[in-house]
């Protein structure tokens, strides 16, 4: 129900019963926060968006207190004003003083607000917190020193990933977020996704740097170092730098690259292609074999799903498609495949893969990814992790030429870019099976996605006179959900289900640029799609760089390695 309340002296409209935070900042009224997230419950644990309302005695917690008509609210009163400062300071209190080498200095929520805060100096003195930071993981690592109790984190890993791989525990002033047993996140249930790190405000997360290594490689003249570029992660880019898809990013990435020591840069497009014809072709001998019970063929490309399905859900293992990720697939082909026509030796040739996933890093750490000591993929960047090597080397994109990138993994099809989003692989997929399975028909592709995202994400595909269904999911909860559903209802009709398990897929990935709320993960959607009109071909079986592999090397799973060696 439509209402007005007055603001600082001004009259604005609002909901009635919507909480006070929200018709605020509708309004522009800037109310700073650490523990809010939007779609979720409020929580008021962090206090900063106190606001004095006429009538109440005590500040009110604005995230938590709902919309009343004909209240009057001050959001900048000087008691305000003296209480959130007054918070910021006990906040810093007990804070470790090394924002000169933190990782997180200059996108510090804690900082930020100190500076706007005014805080000038401590005021309030407390011990340090003494808890030795957690770096047992492959790809998440953990600072308990720097961690505000927002609960950001204890939450995302709750309620959107299911996982509840870190808690609180203890009481009152020794409350502390741990993983089960205070024991290492590495023997713990995390799945690597990384979410974790996106929602945490300082940097009590953050993920296992690569830098350091690939840095070596590079100053290493025994090894010719070979980026790798995820479509995902050039959306990543063109979006943060604030340019379009005709500007050319992975050119200008290219040029970059190369100026600070890189051997060869490839596009990881070819390899998403292969993958998605992989994955097509797995479907289309699924739906061959009649005399199997029919369970639906579950995507493989992102680890964080496989990991949390080795977990908790060991019985849907056998469904997972047997195909490498792109990036998996590119660092074979790199080794073998083109060592061998270069006359390199693949131990001598240090591969970097780009892109937007965190749990990338965990993935190049599994046994079946490396191959008589050598790993398929030497070292994993996140985005975050680029912009850091390219200031490193005074690197500035916008100022950059372009290069294009070495052959023959130069181009990519649309359905490269497909996989940098939530729904867009189920789409690249159902194209291919449909290459596969028309035939002679003269029949077109369809592939309806629904106009609302609030409604189930899936869709029917007609081949032929066979309907084959295809859905799409991004979090664990979605996928648990989803997949719960379809078992008590006894359906299907539905063969392929894309899992991602971040919210909008790739593009809400772990290791994008640190952001907060939701909505940058729709930009980089939209820019994968703007993209996708670049590319010089629709469907993966197009590039012909990855049609010609796949001629001469046909289905193999997660056999690449072996089968590309014979």
């Amino acid at each position: 129900m439509e209402c007005k309340i007055e603001v600082n002296n001004k009259m604005i409209p609002a909901r009635e019963g919507e909480s006070l935070l929200e018709a605020l900042r509708e309004h522009g009224f800037k109310i700073p926060t650490l523990c809010h997230m939007n779609r979720f419950s409020p929580t008021g644990a962090c206090r900063l968006c106190v606001v004095e309302v006429e009538g109440m005695k005590d500040l009110v917690t604005s995230c938590s207190y709902p919309v009343k008509d004909g209240m009057k609210v001050k959001t900048n009163s000087q008691r305000v004003i003296k209480a959130r400062k007054s918070l910021v300071e006990l906040l810093l209190s007990n804070h470790p003083d090394d924002c000169l080498y933190c990782q997180r200095n200059g996108h510090c929520e804690l900082q930020w607000l100190a500076g706007e805060m005014n805080v000038k100096e401590r005021k309030y003195f407390a011990g340090k917190l003494t808890d030795n930071p957690d770096y047992s993981s492959t790809s998440v690592a953990r600072d308990p020193a720097k961690c505000v109790l927002c609960s950001r984190c204890v939450r995302i890993c709750e309620e959107v990933q299911r996982v509840t791989a870190i808690d609180f525990i203890s009481r009152g002033n020794e409350t502390k977020v741990n993983s089960a047993f205070r024991k290492g996140l590495n023997v713990s249930s995390c799945i690597q996704c990384g979410q974790c790190i996106q929602v945490c405000p300082t940097a009590a997360l953050l993920d296992i740097s690569h830098l350091e290594k690939v840095q070596a490689a590079l100053g290493n003249h025994k090894k010719q170092v070979m980026f790798v570029i995820s479509p995902s992660a050039i959306a990543s880019v063109t979006e943060l730098m604030g340019f379009k898809a005709k500007d050319k990013v992975l050119e200008r990435l290219t040029a970059a690259l190369k100026r600070l020591g890189a051997g060869k840069v490839f596009n990881m497009g070819t390899a998403a292609d292969i993958h998605v014809m992989e994955e097509a072709g797995q479907l289309a001998e699924m739906l061959k074999n009649k005399d199997k019970e029919h369970q639906p063929l579950m995507s493989s490309c992102c680890p964080s799903w496989v990991r949390y399905v080795s977990v908790f859900r060991p019985k849907v293992l056998p469904h997972l498609a047997s195909v490498k990720s792109p990036g998996h697939i590119a660092g074979s082909l790199l080794k073998t495949d083109y060592a061998r026509e270069h006359g390199i030796a693949g131990e001598n040739i240090y591969t970097v893969s780009i892109t937007p996933c965190v749990a990338k890093k965990y993935e190049a750490s599994w046994e079946k990814n490396t191959h008589q000591g050598v790993s398929e993929v030497d070292a994993v960047l996140t985005v975050r992790e680029l912009f850091r090597l390219l200031r490193s080397f005074g690197l500035n994109l916008a100022q950059m030429e372009e290069e294009a990138p070495d052959s023959p993994y130069q181009q990519s099809s649309a359905a490269a870019y497909k996989l940098g989003y939530s729904g867009g692989k189920a789409e690249a997929v159902a194209r291919e099976l449909f290459r596969i399975m028309k035939g002679n028909s003269k029949e077109k592709f369809r592939f309806l996605q629904p106009k609302s995202m609030a409604g189930k994400r899936e869709t029917q595909v007609t081949i032929g006179k066979k309907q084959v269904g295809f859905a799409w999911v991004s979090s664990i909860a979605e996928a648990e959900d989803y997949l719960d559903a379809l078992r008590e209802e006894g359906r299907d009709d539905i063969h392929y289900i894309e899992v991602m398990a971040c919210l909008g897929g790739c593009a809400g990935g772990g290791g994008q640029p640190i952001s907060r709320g939701f909505d940058k993960p729709k930009a980089r959607k939209k820019l994968c799609g703007d993209m996708e009109k670049t590319a010089t071909w629709q469907s993966a079986s197009e590039n012909t760089v990855a049609a010609d592999f796949f001629a001469r090397i046909p289905f193999r799973g997660n056999k690449l390695w072996e089968q590309a060696n014979k």
